[in-house]
């Protein structure tokens, strides 16, 4: 659900428009102890941390989409294990516009298995990468509807119920 502060549609605003993006919660288990860590990118000089994701390119599949931007952005390679939830948002783009538009975005999440490829951040689109514990990433994740993806992956994959207050967290 929108924050109280994100933009809201209205019926005479005529430059607004939808995207559709996927993402994934790339994760792999530590050698030796089994624990299962998850990728996270920086981006906004190091002052955003997130999930790696981006928009859905012609005839290619939300999981398709969610596999190479992952892979574009972290250089890990996943192999997709569920479609774990949709996240909705509202924003302003202003890149390069004279007048601001008014965006509807859609992001399909899923949880990918880590098979190949290393971590790096050489991605233009990127700042820093990184592995977290589940319970690092609730806690650094700067979006609350991705920290509420992260909490589904770890019961998917551990049992372990993380849904806790994600207020610290705004989109």
């Amino acid at each position: 659900m929108p924050d109280d502060a994100a933009p809201q549609p209205h019926p005479d605003y005529s430059r607004t428009r939808h995207d559709h993006s996927a993402g994934g919660i790339a994760y792999r288990r530590t050698p030796g102890n089994g624990r299962v860590e998850i990728a996270l990118i920086a981006t906004r000089g190091g002052k955003r941390w997130q999930l790696p994701k981006g928009s859905r390119e012609e005839n290619e599949s939300a999981q398709e989409t969610a596999i190479r931007e992952v892979e574009e952005e972290s250089g890990l390679v996943t192999e997709p294990e569920a479609f774990l939830c949709s996240v909705d948002y509202w924003y302003w783009d202003t890149h390069r516009k004279i007048e601001p538009e008014l965006v509807h975005k859609t992001v399909d999440f899923f949880l990918l298995r880590v098979v190949g490829g290393q971590l790096s951040d050489a991605s233009h689109e990127v700042d820093g990468v990184g592995w977290f514990t589940f319970e690092q990433a609730v806690e650094t994740l700067t979006f609350k509807d991705e920290v509420q993806a992260a909490q589904q992956a770890c019961a998917a994959l551990t049992g372990q119920d993380l849904t806790g207050p994600a207020d610290n967290h705004s989109r």
